[in-house]
């Protein structure tokens, strides 16, 4: 058990770190937003498995749910502010 936890804790990290490098290495806000959600996924990932390997399914859930709210909120005023400035240009 504890190594399908480890190989899934690899995977995330490497999820995270695609996200990271989009975000560093692109130029373009909308490919920047992206990678801002890979990463916000990877996160969203790593709290359900660790809530999974402490027998604390509840809570990770309830943590989960208020993530997937706030990243709901951030994709939306950044896209929002995307479709702003290309009017603007």
């Amino acid at each position: 058990m504890t190594n399908i936890f480890s190989i899934d804790c690899y995977f995330i990290s490497l999820l995270f770190l695609v996200g990271f490098s989009c975000l560093l290495i692109s130029k373009n806000m909308l490919k920047q937003l992206i990678g801002l959600e890979i990463m916000s996924k990877a996160c969203l990932l790593a709290v359900i498995l660790s809530g999974a390997a402490t027998n604390n399914i509840n809570f990770a859930q309830a943590i989960a749910i208020t993530m997937i709210l706030i990243d709901a909120i951030i994709i939306t005023v950044g896209l929002s502010l995307l479709v702003k400035l290309k009017n603007q240009l």
